[in-house]
């Protein structure tokens, strides 16, 4: 069979390591042609895909033309499929905005829809809920005219996305680490300036979602309540990306810029806690990484994160900078808790598609949604 991997869509975030993975996977489906159309940013996917004999790799970034936008509609994926005679297409992650004219499986990730409960709409201004519910609302179009096959990372949200959109099949496909995590050898390391305390480290872009700004005012909360006790947060963004004024607490954190997928093991290896204050998801694959790492993580006590990590994480209530400072405290300063949430991780790991499953999974679906439309 032949079938188009898109992600010509994808800009930044979690959705390009996920797509690398898939893509790195391909070669065994020997079975099949793949054409993967990639934007510009997968620059080591591209790498990756020189000389793989059943993979086609184009650089294309699908802009939002009135077409694209109004109709569904990308001349040049739509000749793609024409040209390559493609039977079925994966979108990554959507939605894609193109309306392909073949069975369409697209990965739905954008939790904010399905979740109107969450403490991030707490956070958001007037300005950005109003922004919010005009995006959510095109959002829900473009999924909706996207296809009738969707897969999420999490069961919660594939439950939550049936009772959304109910005439459509619902898959679910877990997220893992990037299969990097397992080959030291292509391991660059990233080294941080030395450090005698606790390191936090958070991988992430800095949406709104992530809420990476309260560790602004948990540091604050630390330094006060523990004046002797070391630590830093190490984020793999830029200062410039950090809207809180930190000018009198700058010694307590790090930005480190974007990090290359190849740098995150050695991050991770530098670290002492995972840190993800994240209010809303449908998976993070800060968890997955971090158990394969060997380090405990702390997350947000809400319903998504309990699902994923379950015993493997110290939770602490999501917008309460103190019950954070609480938190890290403890965690820091007790050994023997953070050994146990490093053997929950471990087990933990168990529950998740590793990323060779999760390839044969996709693959799956895409060859029974070929047979099954046909």
């Amino acid at each position: 069979m032949k079938f188009l991997i898109n992600a010509s869509n994808l800009r930044a975030g979690g959705g390009l390591q996920v797509a690398d993975s898939i893509c790195r996977e391909l070669y065994k489906f020997s079975q099949h042609e793949f054409v993967v159309v990639l934007s510009s940013f997968f620059y080591a996917t591209k790498k990756a895909l020189e000389g793989v004999p059943n993979v086609k790799v184009i650089e294309y970034n699908i802009q939002n033309t009135i077409p694209v936008l109004i109709l569904g509609r990308d001349r040049f994926l739509d000749d793609l499929i024409d040209n390559n005679e493609i039977q079925a297409v994966l979108t990554v992650f959507g939605p894609s905005r193109w309306n392909p004219r073949v069975p369409h499986l697209s990965g739905f990730a954008i939790s904010q829809i399905l979740i109107p409960e969450s403490p991030y709409f707490e956070v958001l201004g007037l300005k950005d809920t109003i922004k919010f519910k005009i995006y959510n609302s095109l959002l829900k179009i473009f999924f909706e005219r996207s296809g009738k096959f969707f897969y999420t990372e999490n069961p919660y949200i594939s439950e939550r996305l049936i009772k959304a959109f109910p005439n459509v099949s619902v898959y679910t496909v877990t997220n893992y680490y990037n299969q990097i995590f397992d080959l030291p050898e292509q391991w660059r390391e990233y080294k941080l300036p030395p450090f005698r305390g606790t390191t936090l480290l958070t991988i992430a872009t800095p949406y709104i979602h992530k809420n990476v700004t309260i560790a602004a005012e948990t540091a604050r909360i630390l330094k006060r309540r523990h004046p002797d006790f070391m630590f830093r947060f190490a984020f793999s963004f830029e200062k410039k990306d950090y809207h809180v004024d930190i000018s009198d607490i700058e010694d307590c954190f790090l930005f480190l810029g974007r990090v290359d997928i190849a740098e995150c093991p050695s991050l991770y290896q530098q670290c002492d806690i995972v840190f993800t204050p994240t209010l809303i998801e449908c998976f993070t694959a800060a968890y997955p990484e971090a158990m394969r790492m060997g380090k405990p993580i702390l997350t947000t006590d809400l319903e998504f994160a309990h699902g994923l990590c379950g015993e493997a994480a110290e939770y602490y209530s999501p917008l309460d900078a103190k019950e954070c400072a609480d938190a890290i405290y403890k965690l820091a300063t007790n050994s023997e808790m953070k050994e146990k949430l490093v053997r929950k991780g471990n087990a933990q790991l168990n529950n998740y598609d590793s990323y060779v499953k999760r390839a044969a999974k996709l693959i799956c679906i895409l060859e029974n949604i070929t047979i099954n439309e046909q």
